[in-house]
């Protein structure tokens, strides 16, 4: 410890031991010439080696280094700024991609504690829900030793004064901005003393955009009443701007949670253990840990189970995640995370081969200053710590312009998206950590093999240009088959028949359940409502079912069929169903009326569970099949695995019916119409009326945005590729040129000269081909749930992106090589 200190110390006070030192240097020196010796000896070897005994040494070489690399670099400013392009590109995407991951999964939210925040699941071994009823979470609440608090929400839609759209409301916990520690911008927030209470008077805060748009950022709207679902409620704040609320929910309006009766009436969320529909985050009490609430939640709901033995799953347990961020990431999420790591990285290995082949081509030209620097007793170790620092030189510099590219296309993405505005691509010390290890990886995969090669005079050498050559190969291969991949998805999701109509359908949700109608109440409600919207102009068929298709809501249960594992979403439908969404009945028939004990199963689960045979008359589920039909995957469009099993709808589900409307032309105009009669048969029902095809065209959105992403990355990488790869067959014809004047003098023909230099290159683009092709085999698996029915092995994705790889080769070695067909032999033998 006392020689780290010695050192630090010397280090502080450098200038003056420099200086005692060259005084005693020169004292000394004087002493010795008046004694008669005249071998004093070296001064600047005497200099160094105190210098090392002080153990500072490596400093002022890399200071040596650093120096005379930005002298080098300066004197070549073409190479310099094409290098520190490239490397902001292949550094800049990679720090993007990153920082917006760490944006969504990593970087805590800006509330209070937020490391303490947990979201609670519901998990069993064949089930997965990330909401609870809200009385089992009032029980863990207050049963819960290892969690200080509980904080819970529900999303909604109320209506407000005579909109036709209605407005986005979160039903939370009285505590929720408190645990939070959000202040109001204006009044104040909700509060568990005065607005936890059932028969607590009726409050809402508004969310501020909410509350500049539609009050025009009025003040004095707090104390003021306003109505929602038609019912009187105090606006006693309006939320700070930028309010980072969990899970990144957002609204427009927040009421208590245990006021929601008083808004939906007949509701009885809070009571019914059946209805799981809030959504829960937990604060770990002083001490605890993750895995101890779960144990203390797991012995919890085995009580439950004892009390509700209806309401709880078998082997049911409680799962905690990080909360305090802005999405839960899982295992899913994690999969494409990686995938698009991949992708990124890609770029970033396009972008170091690249440089690593104008390094060695660089090398050429300076074997003059490396012969002289050899020669005077430069160690070839000596050599490869300059090149390398050089190296190291432009990954900084590329580093820095890569971190401006980032962190300006992110501000471009936030500014363009619906992200929340507390957002920020200004980059944490995580991110200026990534972009360090991103410096130092480009730094050897660009700098280390060329600086080995130059510091042993073997920069002349083909083999590693031709690995080089290779790995950008490999790397554009991947990333152009994903791309082709993504675009051949959206077209086939945008141009081929998914497998059912959607384009004339509008989806009616009333929402009985929530108001507390019992199924026969809900079974006249709706006999009601069908004859009435019938009767409409232009509407060909009325149909009901539970899950909408293109809904909020799925129900998938995975499961294993022959060995294989598979996911079959459930849905409960009438006998109109069918004909509604156009989806055919291939073999057997339709629901009856008030039929029992069937089920129709779709095409794919038919032959998944009886290849071959007709699934006609087969008992699934302790049910009859009594039909097979089309795949439609109108609940998991993007999942090409998915199996459909329809039963009918009996009369317990029809308080969780929905109403779907198919019209003969646009079906833009019965909304209004719609809206209108469904709330004339009970006005205190607000039912979310949405059309199938916005919801179509929704999905489509995300598709699209992938499939441009990737295919631009995919571009940009054949670029950077196509560009070292002309660099390299334009550096190997110089190279070459007395060779090749020699040859043609002896009597070949330009073509034969042609095809010689060519050779060189065509086994590493023909091996990075194939292995740019398995690899993104194996890699591309995890994007099966984004190909909407595309394969992963997909021949016209791959073939089409390996013939615009070989277009892009072609055209890269072939302008650079005409310089060959155009040589005049007499002064290129001359100049020799």
């Amino acid at each position: 410890m006392s020689e780290i200190f010695r050192r630090i110390y010397y280090l502080i006070n450098r200038r003056r031991f420099d200086v005692e030192l060259e005084s005693d240097m020169e004292f000394h020196r004087e002493m010795a010439a008046r004694a008669g010796r005249n071998n004093f000896g070296n001064k600047l070897r005497m200099r160094e080696q105190a210098r090392e005994a002080w153990g500072w040494t490596w400093l002022d070489r890399l200071t040596q280094d650093l120096s005379y690399a930005t002298r080098t670099l300066a004197r070549s400013p073409a190479f310099t700024l094409t290098a520190v392009l490239v490397l902001a590109i292949g550094i800049g995407v990679n720090v993007a991609a990153f920082s917006f991951f760490n944006m969504v999964a990593l970087e805590p939210l800006p509330v209070h504690d937020p490391g303490s925040l947990v979201r609670l699941q519901r998990r069993s071994p064949e089930i997965i829900s990330g909401e609870m009823p809200y009385a089992t979470a009032m029980f863990y609440r207050d049963y819960a030793k290892t969690l200080s608090g509980v904080l819970t929400m529900m999303g909604a839609r109320l209506s407000f004064k005579d909109d036709l759209e209605p407005v986005k409301t979160n039903f939370v916990s009285a505590n929720f901005f408190k645990e939070l520690g959000a202040t109001a911008a204006y009044g104040r927030l909700l509060d568990a003393e005065r607005d936890a209470a059932a028969n607590a008077p009726p409050v809402v805060v508004l969310g501020h955009e909410f509350w500049q748009r539609r009050f025009r950022a009025d003040p004095d709207i707090v104390g003021k009443v306003i109505h929602l679902n038609r019912r009187p409620v105090t606006v006693v704040g309006v939320e700070p701007y930028g309010f980072p609320s969990l899970d990144g929910q957002g609204a427009e309006v927040w009421l208590p949670m245990t006021q929601q009766p008083y808004f939906v009436e007949g509701s009885k969320v809070l009571t019914d253990r059946s209805n799981a529909s809030v959504r829960v985050w937990g604060r770990l009490a002083a001490g605890a840990t993750a895995s101890q609430a779960e144990q203390e939640l797991l012995g919890l709901t085995n009580e439950l189970r004892k009390q509700y033995p209806k309401d709880t799953w078998k082997d049911e347990y409680i799962r905690s995640d990080p909360g305090g961020h802005l999405h839960v990431m899982e295992p899913a999420m994690y999969k494409v995370a990686e995938m698009v790591g991949v992708l990124t990285l890609l770029i970033l290995a396009v972008t170091c081969a690249n440089l690593g082949g104008l390094q060695l081509a660089r090398g050429v030209s300076r074997e003059r200053e490396m012969r002289i620097r050899l020669s005077l007793g430069a160690s070839a170790a000596r050599v490869f710590r300059q090149l390398l620092t050089e190296s190291l030189v432009l990954a900084l510099m590329g580093s820095v312009a890569g971190m401006l590219l980032a962190w300006e296309t992110l501000n471009i993405v936030l500014a363009k998206t619906a992200a929340p505005v507390w957002l920020s691509a200004a980059p944490d010390w995580r991110v200026l950590a990534f972009a360090v290890a991103m410096t130092l990886m480009a730094t050897m995969l660009f700098g280390f093999a060329p600086a080995l090669q130059i510091a042993r005079q073997r920069q002349r050498k083909t083999l590693a240009r031709q690995l080089l050559v290779g790995a950008q190969i490999t790397a554009s291969c991947v990333l152009l088959i994903v791309a082709s991949l993504l675009v051949r998805a959206a077209q086939h999701a945008l141009y081929t028949n998914p497998g059912f109509g959607y384009e004339r359908v509008v989806s009616i949700d009333p929402a009985l359940g929530r108001h507390g109608y019992t199924p026969a109440a809900a079974e006249e409600y709706l006999g009601q409502a069908r004859s009435r919207l019938e009767a409409l102009p232009g509407v060909t068929v009325v149909s009901l079912v539970k899950l909408a298709p293109l809904g909020h809501y799925i129900t998938r249960v995975d499961t294993e069929i022959r060995g294989r594992k598979a996911s079959i979403y459930p849905n409960w439908v009438d006998e109109r169903y069918f004909q509604a969404m156009e989806i055919p009945v291939l073999v057997g028939r339709n629901f009856r009326p008030n039929e029992k004990n069937a089920v129709i199963v779709s095409e794919a689960l038919a032959r998944r569970q009886w290849p071959g045979e007709n699934p006609f008359g087969k008992k699934y589920q302790e049910n009859t099949v009594v039909g097979m039909v089309g795949n439609a995957h109108v609940n998991a469009m993007n999942d090409g695995d998915s199996l459909e099993a329809y039963y009918p709808a009996q009369p317990t589900d029809m308080p969780d019916m929905m109403v779907l409307v198919k019209s003969a032309e646009a079906p833009e105009g019965l909304t209004p119409m719609a809206k209108s009669i469904v709330e004339s048969l009970n006005p205190k029902l607000f039912p979310e009326i949405s059309l199938l095809k916005s919801g179509f065209r929704k999905d489509m959105e995300q598709v699209e945005l992938a499939a441009s992403a990737v295919t631009l990355i995919g571009l940009v990488a054949v670029a950077l590729a196509g560009v070292g790869i002309l660099g390299l067959v334009s550096f190997s014809v110089t190279q070459r040129l007395k060779e090749i004047a020699i040859r043609m003098a002896l009597g070949a023909t330009k073509t034969q000269v042609l095809a010689a230099v060519l050779r060189q290159f065509v086994w590493p683009v023909a091996l990075g081909m194939a292995t740019g092709a398995g690899i993104a085999a194996a890699t591309t698996k995890v994007l099966r749930n984004a190909l909407y029915g595309v394969s992963n092995l997909d021949p016209a994705s791959y073939v089409a992106a390996i013939l615009v790889l070989m277009a892009m080769v072609g055209l890269a070695a072939l302008l650079p090589a005409r310089r060959v067909l155009r040589l005049n032999l007499a002064r290129t033998l001359h100049y020799d």
